[in-house]
């Protein structure tokens, strides 16, 4: 049980982002009269060094999809999901697509589990997210099964997925405690990380999810927390395409867990 809501936590984890804040700075000036200058060390970030590991690397692919045909249905899916147009999603999934490990699967239960039909239905969050990140072809090479996000698609073998993580933007902050505001230890590059659900915010079984995650580096030298949407589970929500024999891309799957 602490397994299965460790891994739909860290999965449902991709379904929240922070928004960005903006802000413009008015110029009402009267006649004749010069703007002030703004004061460009009042706000500027003080630097974060980066952090020295030797956690090893996961990136995400840097070349392009090559297979025309799956990169025109991914471009398709990222329409879908951008217009969050339910009819064509239903589209460009497999009929009888697998929503979980227990035999559910199809459009009804799909619909069930994610009501496409609202806009304001998470599936749009995930599946965006998913997109961002981009996949790979699964291990040995089969050109005809592929999977987003690289996380799971590249997850090296010889790592247990159920207690690492891995860092999906660089430059994310490893914080003293789980707040935004928490002193700086450092920053990260892409690696993947110990993670530990007992010590990781909200704490406790009953958490819906946890937004700060505790982590350590392999080593224990380095430990801390990282913001849920700066990084990403192995057995946290992926997608699963398969080429069919007419040359059509569907999605397969989309799961979470083991």
């Amino acid at each position: 049980m602490k397994k299965l809501l460790f891994a739909l936590s860290l999965g449902l984890s991709c379904l929240t982002s922070c928004n960005e804040r903006r802000s413009e700075l008015g110029s009402a000036t009267s006649a004749g009269s010069q703007p002030e200058a703004p004061d460009s060390t009042a706000l500027a970030p003080e630097p974060v060094p980066a952090c020295t590991t030797t956690a090893p690397l996961l990136l995400p692919p840097e070349q392009a999809v090559a297979d025309t045909s799956l990169r025109n249905y991914l471009q398709h899916l990222h329409e879908a999901v951008q217009t969050q147009d339910a009819p064509q999603l239903q589209a460009l999934l497999d009929p009888g697509i697998r929503t979980s490990f227990g035999g559910t699967g199809g459009w009804d239960a799909f619909s069930r589990q994610w009501h496409p039909e609202n806009a304001t239905s998470e599936i749009w969050l995930l599946l965006d997210n998913l997109l961002r990140l981009r996949g790979g072809y699964m291990a040995g090479g089969n050109q005809k099964l592929y999977a987003l996000p690289y996380v799971y698609s590249n997850w090296p073998d010889s790592l247990d997925a159920f207690t690492h993580v891995a860092v999906t933007r660089a430059g994310a902050i490893l914080r003293e405690q789980p707040a935004a505001n928490a002193a700086a230890v450092c920053s990260l590059d892409r690696i993947i990380l110990q993670a530990d659900y007992s010590k990781s915010y909200p704490q406790g079984e009953a958490a819906a999810r946890k937004e700060w995650w505790y982590v350590q580096t392999p080593d224990g030298q380095l430990s801390g927390y990282i913001h849920h949407t700066d990084m990403h589970s192995p057995v946290g929500y992926r997608a699963i395409f398969n080429q069919d024999a007419q040359g059509r891309w569907r999605m397969t799957a989309l799961v979470a867990g083991d």
